[in-house]
């Protein structure tokens, strides 16, 4: 018994010493011929034990298996296996893959290399994004990529951006290009908020929804060549955003968190209290003291508070990697009772079964926004909103009266604070975008996917104005107003592509597929008026309270569905790595098309020559690429049932009447483009970039007009195949490594685009020409301050041309006409006005910046963007700022009041006065941040900490005098958009972030 004891004990202690044997510790650092490798992969192969190295290249992996065998891998690099064979001390040493020195790009249906591409693509990723409270997915590639120019509305919190991508290239389809979120095109943007009395109130951000932490890359496609395989959709471009996804390794926690304080970074300079008596006094006010000492623009500002918290969990293996992510956005505005709130959630799943057979894998993104507005409008005319009111109001006039009542006077003047506190509006926005995919591999190079997504949105908004307030149809009655939308559309996709080296010279890659994408879209609204309280929060809660609600503001909407039936294929065809080529196919059938041109075809072809792989170009010269491409895309970014007759209620809402003309012949805007360039690389692609030339010309172009009469109120849409929009210009792009040691490296990114627009033939359709870009204001409504007409940019400025004041203080205007008359009027050219083209909002020259450093644990970025040779015409000078203004009781500025213009008779007029050079460059963001590795902390559960610090908008070098440069009020007329008027815009601040990022 005794040695039976004693040989089970012996058992155990072998069993425990090889259990302590197979179980160890491995460390170690891994680099390449330069040096240390930091954020390296090590991976047990076969398991999902795994870590990234730290700054100094160094690495600690536990629970390693004696007879295990380590992956070593990093982007760029050919991965390395090593046994561990019982070593508790392992380095590894990395090459460089040439067939990794450029990085992957996602392009439709598909992913290539940069070396590989033949179109215009350009690639941003998680880490080159800008950087600070980044609140949609657009700001954080905004001056990053050369061509495409992203023009924030204004500062308001989850206000809309105009993207354009080589220009702007329609004149009433839309101008934004394609997103597409995880293989999934979004449908149409955020529309504008509708009237209740104070102004139209201005357009949301479509992708505001998708927390920008959860975004690991975006793909720009600029050319035909890269967007054809998007057919009708194509024609502006097209983003890709992939989120990311799980890494290898062991399980990995992310914590993010920041806060951030915004102040308004310029004002106009407005004549201050102290001395508005004797100014005012010296225009000939009778009444130019009224007792207060205030600031109202200030009085309506505060120093907003935004905080922001993402966390994330996930990893990878060999079979699949999972992603869970969470979010949190509260972001105020400068302007009190202005902000957004977004909840937002995200989840990556990749699983392989069956041998790595077949591959599953979703996305699905849910977000849920509260957006809180303020009585800011787009058009809103004399009566006022916020920021006008703000503007305009005398700063020795009272806010309150002795009896504590806000100080309303009549006449069009709004009290600010009045307006802050009778005024709610508020929206609320859920959305899911999901997609679900399956791929199955069939032999070798031969794989299936199906792909089936979901988007819903649903949003609604209720505002309401306080019977207390004093505006026309609204004091001692009151005004709430209920509004939903609810949109949903669904994609089912199939696609077989192949990939395979077919000799040892000749590679193919190919796709072909089919695609089914619909689209609903319906909403109703309701506006009530005549409370029997005055508190506008329980008509938001309760429209039933209203006393009056006509059948003429009770409305609805149920678009036609919109579907789009698709084949398409490409083939990228590689020989020798020296010579590529990609030809590409789309038939679309969409329902929005007339019933004789149900379908459109878009083909494409681009073609590459890498000289680099000929062996004649200096050893310097790492990579030399030639590109060519043509193709044709598509624009049907039109309402669905254009071509279809529609009927809608009448004015009184008691019968249906026709309000759309079918059309059977009306088919989507086709965009012709070609252009040539060469992507470089010296010093092992140290230095590296590209440059490219375009050319694009847009044929059939959409137009909605009225019906030949005695219809009333009907609209025909259709195509005029002789007026053309003209887009060309050069693109350059360099990003060079100027230092790389151990300790220290920097490097810089630069970009230029040169653009030339131009508009064709409108004459033959329109001899008048176009007008666009509605001015509001005292005696400015109903005038237009830009023209679409031959050979012309789009959106040219179209004014009388001032050239000062005469004696009597009266503005002096160009006989540009030279009859003797000056008539400045609008009538179109050749007419008996006098006016003029004299420039467009439309920059000549956009350019962007990127510095980025690290010493040590210490990292500095900063990013840059600007744009040259625009203008840009400021209504809320020309509306509110003039010396009669002063004169009846209203502020102005300095530079109005001073100016030669008379104190009555010379109020409010549209002229040069206030076209101004829109040129600016901006200082977007800088960032230092300094990282603590697990080595510093002297921990093990804890991979990383980094703090940081951004300043956001530290300053603009600018001549306009208006808030900000960069600005685009909705000044549509008809349908017709504008661009570059600015109207009591909301105005941007100046930021200051402290945040810290953690990782376990």
């Amino acid at each position: 018994m005794k040695n039976n004891l004693i040989k089970g004990l012996a058992l155990v202690g072998a069993f425990l010493c090889f259990s302590m044997a197979k179980a160890q510790t491995v460390s170690g650092t891994v680099s390449d011929a330069t040096g240390p490798l930091p954020g390296a992969n090590v991976l047990v192969k076969g398991t999902s034990n795994g870590t990234q190295t730290d700054f100094d290249g160094n690495y600690t992996l536990d629970n390693v298996d004696a007879t295990a065998t380590l992956v070593f891998s990093y982007v760029g690099f050919t991965s390395k296996e090593v046994a561990v064979n019982g070593q508790s001390t392992i380095n590894a040493t990395l090459t460089e893959d040439a067939q990794a020195l450029d990085e992957v790009v996602v392009i439709g249906y598909g992913t290539t290399t940069k070396k590989d591409a033949t179109g215009a693509v350009e690639t941003v990723k998680a880490e080159d994004f800008n950087k600070g409270v980044v609140t949609s997915p657009d700001q954080l590639i905004q001056g990053r990529v050369a061509g495409v120019q992203i023009t924030q509305s204004s500062g308001e919190p989850g206000g809309a951006s105009n993207i354009r991508i080589r220009g702007t290239s329609s004149i009433r389809a839309g101008n934004d290009p394609l997103v597409v979120v995880d293989g999934i095109p979004l449908g149409g943007g955020g529309g504008a908020g509708s009237d209740i009395g104070l102004g139209r109130q201005s357009a949301r951000n479509p992708l505001s929804f998708i927390n920008p932490n959860d975004i690991a890359s975006m793909d720009v496609l600029k050319d035909a060549s890269a967007t054809a395989i998007y057919g009708s959709r194509g024609a502006n471009g097209v983003i890709i955003i992939t989120t990311k996804k799980g890494k290898i390794g062991k399980p990995q926690i992310n914590f993010n968190t920041s806060v951030q304080f915004g102040t308004i970074s310029k004002e106009y300079d407005l004549i201050e209290a102290n001395e508005y008596p004797s100014i005012a006094a010296s225009v000939g006010n009778t009444n130019p003291d009224l007792g207060a000492r205030i600031d109202p623009f200030e009085s309506i500002l505060r120093t907003s508070f935004t905080q922001q918290h993402d966390f994330s969990y996930g990893a990878a293996s060999e079979s699949g990697n999972y992603r869970f992510s969470i979010g949190y956005l509260d972001q105020e505005g400068i302007i009190k009772g202005t902000g957004q709130q977004r909840y937002s959630g995200n989840v990556n799943i990749t699983q392989r079964a069956f041998n790595d057979i077949v591959t599953f894998d979703s996305s699905i993104i849910y977000s849920y926004i509260r957006d809180d507005g303020e009585a800011i409008s787009d058009n809103v005319g004399a009566e006022g909103d916020l920021l006008s009111s703000a503007l305009r109001w005398n700063p020795t006039r009272p806010f309150y009266n002795t009896d504590g009542t806000y100080n309303q006077p009549s006449d069009n003047q709004r009290n600010p604070l009045a307006l802050l506190d009778y005024y709610e509006d508020n929206t609320e926005t859920s959305r899911i975008l999901a997609n679900f995919g399956t791929t199955i591999k069939i032999t070798d190079g031969l794989k299936y996917k199906l792909n089936i997504g979901v988007g819903r949105n649903e949003s609604t908004r209720r505002a309401a104005t306080s019977s207390l307030l004093n505006t026309n149809n609204t004091l001692g009655r009151g005004i709430a107003s209920y509004e939903d939308n609810y949109n949903f559309n669904k994609l089912f996709e199939h696609t077989l592509s192949y990939k395979k080296d077919l000799s040892d010279n000749f590679n193919l890659d190919a796709v072909i597929g089919y695609s089914y994408q619909s689209f609903e879209a319906k909403g109703n609204r309701m506006v009530g008026r005549d409370f029997s309280v005055t508190d506008q929060d329980i008509y938001i809660k309760d429209i039933g309270y209203a006393a009056t609600i006509q059948p003429t503001e009770v409305s609805g909407y149920f678009n036609p569905s919109f579907e789009l039936q698709s084949f398409f294929g490409r083939a990228n065809i590689n020989y020798k790595s020296k010579y590529l080529l990609t030809a590409t196919l789309r038939a679309d059938g969409s329902s929005k098309f007339g019933e004789n041109n149900q379908y459109g075809y878009f083909p494409s072809v681009g073609a590459a020559w890498r000289l680099t792989e000929e062996g004649f170009l200096p050893e310097a010269i790492s990579e030399f690429k030639l590109r060519g491409s043509w193709g044709i895309t598509g624009n049907q970014e039109f309402p669905a049932g254009s071509a279809q007759t529609q009927f809608g209620p009448t004015g009184d809402g008691t019968a249906l009447q026709q309000d759309n003309v079918a059309n059977p012949n009306l088919q989507w805007e086709s965009v012709a483009q070609w252009g040539i360039g060469f992507d470089y690389g010296f010093l092992n692609n140290r230095i590296k970039g590209s440059v490219d030339y375009f050319n694009r010309t847009t044929n059939d172009l959409l137009f909605r007009l009225p019906a030949i009469q005695p219809a009333p109120n009907v609209n025909y849409w259709t195509n005029f195949d002789d007026i053309e929009v003209l887009n060309s210009g050069f693109e350059f792009s360099i990003n060079a490594g100027i230092i790389e040691t151990e300790d220290f490296t920097f490097d810089v990114s630069y970009n230029m685009a040169f653009l030339e627009n131009k508009i064709k033939n409108v004459s033959n359709q329109f001899p008048l020409g176009i007008p666009t870009g509605e001015i509001n204001g005292r005696s400015l409504s109903g005038q237009r301050a830009q023209l679409l007409y031959d050979n012309q940019p789009l959106y040219e400025f179209y004014l009388p041309i001032f050239e000062g004041y005469d004696a009597a203080g009266l503005p002096i205007y160009k006989d540009t006409n030279g009859d003797g008359v000056v008539n400045p009027n609008f009538d179109g050219p050749g007419g008996a006005s006098d006016r003029d083209f004299v420039g467009d909002p439309n920059p000549d020259i956009t350019i962007g910046i990127a510095l980025n450093a690290r010493y040590k644990n210490f990292d500095m970025g900063a990013n840059l963007n600007g744009a040259y040779g625009h203008q840009i015409f400021d209504n809320t000078n020309a509306a509110l700022f003039y010396k009669g203004a002063v004169t009846s009781g209203d502020n102005a500025t300095y530079q109005e009041v001073n100016s030669g213009a008379a104190e009555t008779g010379g109020g409010p007029f549209l002229s040069t006065k206030d076209l101004q050079s829109g040129d600016f460059l901006r200082l977007n963001n800088l960032t230092v941040g300094y990282t603590l590795d697990s080595q510093s902390i002297s921990t093990n559960w804890i991979q990383s900490l980094r703090f940081y610090v951004t300043g956001q908008n530290l300053f603009v070098i600018t001549p306009y005098d208006g808030f900000d440069p960069e600005v685009n009020t909705n000044k549509e007329v008809d349908g017709v958009p504008s661009f570059g008027i600015d109207y009591t815009s909301y105005p941007r601040s100046r930021g200051f972030v402290i945040g810290l990022n953690a990782n376990f």
